[in-house]
Parts: C-alpha cells; sequence; structure tokens
C-alpha cells in the first residue's frame, strides 16, 4: 500500500516519526507525482485527489499574532491551509485577508494588525483555540481513500504517540526527512501541534461543510463513516 502526503505539512509528521516500522510506504507528495492509495492532506486540498474522507486530523498549527479587532489578517500565500484559515477567521471577525510572506505577517502584527502564521514562523494565540472559542473546534487536514483503513489510523496514531514521548527524537527525525524545519525551531514547537485523529462522522461533515465556505468544491468529497 502508498500512503502519499507532504513531508514538509505537519500532518505527515506521525507516519515520518515511525517511517522504519510502517507496514505500508510513504511518499511525499511535495516532490512525487503519481497515485496513492491513501493520502494525507489539509481537508482543503482534498477535492484535486478524487478520493472519499475516511478520517480527519485535529492540529494545532498556526498561531495569531497582533490585533484581532484591527479589521486585517495578514497571512502566507494564497492557496494554502494558512491562508483559508485567515478567510474563514475574516468570516467571522469581519476582517480583510492579506497575504505576504512570513517576515511582512510578522512586521504588520508588529504595527497594529493581525496575522495568521505557521508555529515555525513565530508563536502567538494558538488558532485552534480561537476556533474553540468560536465553536469550530474541526479537522483541518484529513486522510483519504477509497474506503476507510483503519491501518494507517492505527499508525498514525501510534506515532503520536512516539511524538508525545520522545519530543526530541521526534523533532530530529522530522527535521531531516522535512527538509523544511531547523531541528531547532523543530525541538521548540514540537510540543505544540498536539495532533488528534477522529473518524465521527458528524465531524467530517462539520468540517467539510466549514471549510466549503472557502474552497466550495468540497461539497462533492464523500465521506464515510
Amino acid at each position: 500500500m502508498d500512503v502519499g502526503m507532504p513531508f514538509a505539512g505537519p500532518v505527515s509528521f506521525p507516519l515520518l516519526v515511525i517511517e522504519e516500522e510502517l507496514p505500508f510506504r510513504i511518499h511525499n507528495i511535495c516532490s512525487e507525482t503519481g497515485k496513492f492509495d491513501v493520502v494525507l492532506d489539509s481537508i482543503t486540498n482534498m477535492p484535486k485527489y478524487g478520493l472519499k474522507i475516511f478520517a480527519g486530523v485535529r492540529i494545532d498549527m498556526y498561531s495569531i499574532l497582533g490585533d484581532e479587532s484591527s479589521g486585517r489578517i495578514y497571512t502566507l500565500r494564497k492557496g494554502t491551509l494558512a491562508d483559508f484559515n485567515a478567510r474563514i477567521l475574516a468570516y467571522y471577525d469581519k476582517a480583510q485577508v492579506i497575504n505576504a510572506d512570513g517576515d511582512t505577517c510578522i512586521k504588520m502584527a508588529n504595527e497594529g494588525y493581525s496575522a495568521l502564521v505557521g508555529n515555525e514562523i513565530s508563536i502567538g494565540k494558538s488558532f485552534r483555540n480561537r476556533m474553540k472559542e468560536l465553536g469550530l473546534d474541526l479537522p483541518s487536514c484529513a486522510m483519504a481513500s477509497t474506503r476507510r483503513i483503519d491501518e494507517v489510523i492505527e499508525a498514525y496514531e501510534q506515532g503520536i504517540d512516539f511524538i508525545k514521548n520522545n519530543h526530541e527524537r521526534a523533532a530530529e527525525i522530522i527535521s531531516k526527512k522535512s527538509g523544511y524545519y531547523s531541528e531547532e525551531v523543530m525541538k521548540k514547537i514540537i510540543g505544540i501541534y498536539g495532533h488528534e485523529v477522529t473518524k465521527k462522522r458528524a465531524e467530517l461533515v462539520g468540517s467539510r461543510e466549514l471549510y466549503s465556505r472557502v474552497v466550495p468544491e468540497l461539497n462533492d468529497i464523500e465521506i464515510i463513516g
């Protein structure tokens, strides 16, 4: 079985850290193309795979910086999960979203505006906690295939346990295999992510409904379970 996922994305971390123990092969969809039996990615990317969602993943991977009442939210490149999350936040906060690079986001947050960035850029108020305040603590990432594959869910949960119990070693592995994060940065933020898997249909449907506000194609994605 072949599982595709973005190695630079936090959704991949639980499988990356136990790769040598996995009963299936993992592939980096940032650099590899092809058809995979299972895909792990942000829910906003799911329409391009033509698969069915069978599980969701909550990850505390974004921070809100600056003044949330400023009417502007600076965030990263358009089309990223950060961008879509900022647009959901803007819907509730009645704000304008402006795309920029990480340095500009931090600069504008320091000048009195708000910014939504990955924890690797800067740590501020948890975006997940803000969504909890809105009653919207829903998974922003998903697992998809043609059917529910418990083998992947079980392995993922093992990887979550590994990260919880081996922060430093997990940070070293992720830094090396992702090719994106420095070991120093990962050691600072590895304990924040708090990956959680859900198979609850109500939560998966809720996530699809929430993110379909910014990615309408999600309405066509089938949910298993």
